[in-house]
C-alpha cells in the first residue's frame, strides 16, 4: 500500500512539474514559428562582436552601448574578455561604435556591464549609471562622461543588499535611481527552476542615499524599465507603475 501511494505521488508530482514546464514554453514562446524577414536599412555594426546589453542616447545623438555581458545562461561570445562601453554618434550616415575609454582608478578586468542610463546634471555634465556583475555580484557604477577625451571618468561604486541581480536602472538625479531585480535565486539551476515554477518573487526598488526601499513586487522577472519624459511614470516589460512624486 505504501508503495502504491509512493507512486501516486510520483506521478502527481511529474504531472505537476510537466504542467508547469509547458506553461513556462508558453509564456518564452518557445514553441512560435518565426518567419524570416529580410531587415531593411540594416547593417553590422563592426566591434560589438560579442553582444549589446542595453543602449541609451543623448538628445545630441550619441548613443552609449554596454557589450560583453557575461550572465548565467547565456551564450559567452569572449570570455576571456571584459565588457565594455561603446559611444556612437547617430547623427552620421554610417555610425561607427568605439570603445570608451575608462580612467580613475576602475577595475577594468571584473567589467562585466549590464543595464545602463544617463543622468544630465544642470551643468550639463553627462553622468553614465552602469549595472554591474564583477564576480556575478550586482553592483551600480557611476562615470562622468568626457566627449572631447571621448573617456569615461570612474566616480563611485553603489553597493547594498538589495541590489541582487540587477537587471536595469533608470536615474532620475544624482545617485537616484529605480533598479529591476529579475531574479530571486543566484543560483543558475535555482533561476531556471524559478521560472519554471513562475515564482513572482522579483522586484523594483528606489535608490537614493537617503532611503533605499522596495517599491513594486511579485514579478517574475523584473526585466528593463524606462521612465517617461516628465518622469511621472515608469514602465517595464513586465509591468508600469506611477512615480508617486
Amino acid at each position: 500500500m505504501g508503495k502504491l501511494v509512493a507512486l501516486v505521488l510520483l506521478g502527481v508530482g511529474l504531472s505537476l512539474v510537466g504542467e508547469m514546464f509547458l506553461a513556462f514554453r508558453e509564456r518564452m514562446s518557445a514553441s512560435r514559428e518565426v518567419q524570416p524577414v529580410e531587415p531593411e536599412n540594416c547593417r553590422l555594426i563592426e566591434e560589438l562582436e560579442n553582444g549589446s546589453e542595453d543602449i541609451d542616447i543623448l538628445p545630441s545623438g550619441l548613443a552609449f552601448i554596454s557589450s560583453g555581458l557575461k550572465y548565467p545562461g547565456l551564450p559567452n561570445f569572449a570570455p576571456d574578455e571584459p565588457g565594455k562601453i561603446f559611444l556612437m554618434d547617430l547623427n552620421e550616415q554610417n555610425p561607427r561604435a568605439q570603445a570608451l575609454e575608462i580612467s580613475g582608478g576602475f577595475d577594468k578586468e571584473l567589467f562585466n556591464p549590464h543595464g545602463i542610463s544617463i543622468f544630465i546634471d544642470k551643468d550639463h555634465t553627462v553622468y553614465l549609471y552602469v549595472v554591474n556583475h564583477p564576480h556575478m555580484k550586482s553592483t551600480v557604477e557611476i562615470f562622468k562622461f568626457e566627449e572631447q577625451q571621448l573617456s569615461l571618468v570612474y566616480l563611485k561604486t553603489i553597493k547594498h543588499e538589495l541590489l541582487k541581480s540587477v537587471n536595469d536602472i533608470v536615474v532620475l538625479g544624482p545617485e537616484q535611481f529605480y533598479a529591476t531585480r529579475d531574479h530571486y535565486f543566484t543560483n543558475t539551476f535555482l533561476s531556471l527552476f524559478e521560472m519554471i515554477l513562475d515564482l513572482r518573487w522579483t522586484y523594483v526598488l528606489f535608490y537614493s542615499p537617503r532611503e533605499v526601499k522596495v517599491v513594486a513586487k511579485g514579478f517574475c522577472s523584473a526585466n528593463g524599465i524606462t521612465v517617461s519624459a516628465d518622469q511621472k511614470y515608469f514602465a517595464s516589460r513586465m509591468f508600469c507603475l506611477r512615480h508617486p512624486g
